[in-house]
């Protein structure tokens, strides 16, 4: 019987944002890995476009220049034959096809002989799961299934929705689409993450790390440079030694140890092949220091009191709200220390409640004892989206978040529900 091949990180250096360095890097990274033969017909690349904007989330991205290094090697791998598309689904309820353009995606369709496919405008595909603890089946795009190769492009950085780390594993919320992606965003959250690992397993992992986004909303978040790309054939041993880069324990971010436990790999650093020019050591001492600073919300922020029932939510509303509060910190710095006094409850609290203005998160939040508040709003979902929670923060507590921007309002809006009409009618027309 033949030993089962170990996975594979190899560690680079790549101080630049050099898209003809990173061709050779993800070239010879390739071969390192025994994959070039396989680099072939339908090749799909999935990258982290959740956010981007120039201004407020210049960090959040995999950034073109990286894919344009990954589009060129697997187009030296693969040779004029191989068809490639780039698959993704933004987050923040914005468009798409409108993130692709503020990335600078558009500028690699005719270099590259690249298809941008935004997930929810393709035809819908129902890809059934045979393992999946939340949805026994993905409504995705077809290139995500339908493929000969898949390459994961993720934006390393921090996430406090995903107990501090966003890697490959992560990158799969990515794949759902419509209503999937925001049904059980909750406590429930890891295993809909590792669900999607049944149709999102990369074959080749290549992670932007030359920039990462660290210690705050994963939108806003500023960056750090790290000067690194790391290249993998595994999402979970990829993921671990990403944790540790950013001084985070494995164990402790629950994806993993739900991958981990479904057989998907190990969080043993022992049994991880290691390659390239940097070793883990040397990679780790650039980010001594860093304190990704993996905090409850009741610990935020001193103005916004935040009482937290039961359970507590990482991935549902008890993280929203605090991703919505560093936004704030991110890039509004001088709003941070003056934000109004509020009493915030989110989840089943147990106690008596006395505030002068108090707001209520999530439709299940509610309060198990006597309420005295002279002002009290709520905002429902589960979670709330993010659109929402900017924009009934806005209106409710008339606190005015960074991501209200004339552009991103035309994009989340005006341009969503001419895209929506546009996608009705092509239906209705066949």
């Amino acid at each position: 019987m033949t030993a089962a091949k170990r996975p594979k990180v190899i560690i680079r250096n790549a101080p630049a944002y050099d898209p003809a360095k990173i061709e050779a890097i993800v070239r010879e990274g390739i071969e390192e890995l025994g994959l070039t033969g396989r680099v072939r017909g339908r090749i799909t690349i999935k990258p982290n476009l959740v956010m981007a904007h120039a201004k407020i989330a210049p960090s959040a991205y995999t950034r073109p220049e990286l894919m344009a290094g990954i589009l060129g090697a697997l187009r030296g791998a693969g040779g004029a034959e191989v068809r490639l598309s780039i698959a993704e689904k933004s987050g923040a309820g914005l468009p798409t096809p409108r993130i692709f353009r503020r990335a600078g995606y558009h500028r690699l369709r005719r270099p590259y002989g690249v298809r941008l496919v935004a997930i929810e405008e393709a035809r819908k595909v129902r890809a059934p799961l045979y393992k999946g603890k939340v949805h026994d089946h993905i409504l995705t795009a077809p290139e995500i299934v339908d493929r000969d190769f898949l390459v994961y492009a993720p934006k390393l950085k921090t996430n406090y929705l995903t107990h501090g780390l966003t890697a490959a594993v992560k990158l799969n919320v990515g794949i759902y689409r419509d209503r999937q992606r925001m049904k059980d965003h909750n406590y429930l959250l890891d295993a809909k993450i590792v669900d999607a690992l049944e149709i999102g397993y990369p074959d080749l992992i290549v992670t932007d790390a030359i920039e990462v986004g660290f210690g705050g909303n994963q939108f806003t978040e500023h960056g750090r440079h790290l000067g690194l790309v790391l290249i993998s054939d595994s999402p979970l041993a990829h993921d671990v030694v990403c944790a540790l880069l950013l001084n985070l324990e494995p164990r402790s971010i629950g994806h993993l140890v739900e991958a981990e436990a479904r057989g998907y790999g190990s969080l043993d650093l022992a049994g991880i092949d290691f390659g390239g020019d940097v070793t883990l050591a040397e990679a780790r001492a650039r980010t001594l220091g860093w304190d990704p600073n993996v905090i409850r919300v009741e610990k935020a922020h001193g103005n916004i009191r935040v009482l937290s029932g039961e359970p507590y939510c990482t991935g549902g509303c008890h993280g929203v709200f605090l991703d919505w509060l560093y936004m704030i910190k991110d890039r509004k710095p001088k709003l941070w220390p003056k934000l109004p006094a509020w009493t915030v409850v989110i989840g089943e609290y147990t106690g008596d409640v006395e505030a002068d203005r108090l707001l209520l998160i999530g439709t299940c939040t509610k309060i198990n004892g006597q309420v005295r508040a002279r002002k009290v709003r709520r905002v429902r979902g589960c979670p709330p989206k993010h659109k929402v929670l900017v924009l009934s923060l806005l209106l409710k507590a008339r606190i005015w978040n960074p991501l209200i921007r004339p552009e991103l309002v035309f994009d989340g809006y005006i341009y969503q529900a001419f895209a929506i009409v546009r996608r009705f009618l092509r239906g209705r027309m066949g």
